[in-house]
């Protein structure tokens, strides 16, 4: 990040619902914000007044050389469509999970950044948060052991209208899951269910199994009364949990002992919790989003994160159409659609 607001890139948000609008708030007091746009004129025209920017079409925002990038944060599936001019137009874009709906969409956003030098990143929050970074830091540092399993459960009632769980909450657990293996699967597999009438799956349960026999389970649920945003690493010496919907003191927990460790005297293992230090995932990612546009470290979530985790939900999609496992390769992004 630069040191004054001068220096800093120039942002337009695209798109002002309700997590749009926490990007105008977050570009505002960091600064960057320069202008908005929705189809919806009262809800740009109130995003403009909290952030004290213009409104402005889609067309000017693109023509504007004193706007350097792009938040897109409308529904999944415009993200393309809005994406590609934007990156055609010569401007870094961040745009919302998921990057894209269609893993061929995605490849051809990815190809269009890297061959114009552009920043493509989407928001993959969770990688940002300071509790999960601390877990990932546990399993790479060796705390936990061998890596043996990852569960990741994401339960809530969603507001506003039913959308697909997969796509609407797979994004966040999928990819917790990659950054945490550094890989894709092998193999997808997914259930869902669909207990609300005229609505898409509100529960979806994903397998993503590896040749070496390291396994992940994902759990959605998008009608469940408790909150529960939790990921546990299995290790064999311990077990590390980031569980959100913590306060901040109990987010990050490491239990001992872990899969090969054996039982406490009292046949209970021993838990403790982590110290973590709050702070706001979005500002984090906002942040790295303009470090990057100035020259700073590739973000986390860049494009190639974005599109391994696209290619991971289209398998499950595909394992939900055909009812069987979807294999992947090293071509997966361009032998599976959605």
């Amino acid at each position: 990040m630069t040191g004054s607001n001068q220096a800093l890139p120039g942002i337009a948000v695209i798109g002002c619902g309700l997590w749009g609008r926490n990007h105008v708030r977050t570009l505002a007091t960091l600064g960057a914000l320069r202008a908005v746009h929705d189809a919806d004129p009262d809800a740009a025209a109130a995003a403009a007044a909290s952030g004290n920017v213009p409104t402005r079409s889609f067309d000017e925002i693109l023509g504007d050389p004193a706007i350097d990038g792009v938040v897109i944060a409308t529904p999944d599936a415009t993200h393309a469509a809005i994406a590609q001019p934007a990156l055609e137009a010569g401007k870094h874009v961040l745009v919302e999970k998921p990057m894209t709906t269609s893993t061929g969409d995605g490849a051809r956003l990815v190809a269009l950044a890297s061959e114009a030098g552009l920043i493509l990143m989407t928001g993959h929050i969770l990688l940002y948060h300071p509790g999960f970074l601390r877990l990932r830091d546990l399993t790479r540092d060796g705390m936990l052991g061998s890596l043996r399993h990852i569960a990741s459960k994401r339960h809530h009632i969603a507001r506003g209208a039913p959308r697909h769980a997969l796509w609407d909450l797979g994004p966040h657990d999928v990819s917790m899951v990659l950054e945490l293996t550094g890989r894709l699967p092998s193999e997808v597999s997914a259930q869902a269910a669909s207990p609300l009438e005229n609505a898409p799956p509100q529960q979806v349960s994903l397998l993503l199994t590896y040749p070496d026999g390291l396994s992940a389970d994902i759990s959605l649920s998008a009608i469940h009364p408790v909150k529960l945003h939790q990921i546990t690493v299995s290790g064999t010496a311990a077990f590390g949990v980031f569980e959100d919907s913590q306060d901040w003191q109990d987010k990050v927990t490491v239990i001992r002992p872990g899969l090969e460790g054996g039982g406490t005297a009292a046949g209970s293992p021993a838990s403790e919790t982590v110290p973590l230090e709050p702070d706001e995932p979005l500002r984090l990612e906002i942040e790295a989003f303009l470090g990057a546009i100035c020259g700073g470290p590739p973000p986390p979530s860049n494009g190639r994160e974005a599109l391994e985790v696209v290619c991971v939900l289209a398998a499950a999609e595909r394992s939900l159409t055909i009812g069987t496992a979807v294999t992947l390769d090293s071509a997966a992004h361009d032998n599976l659609e959605t």
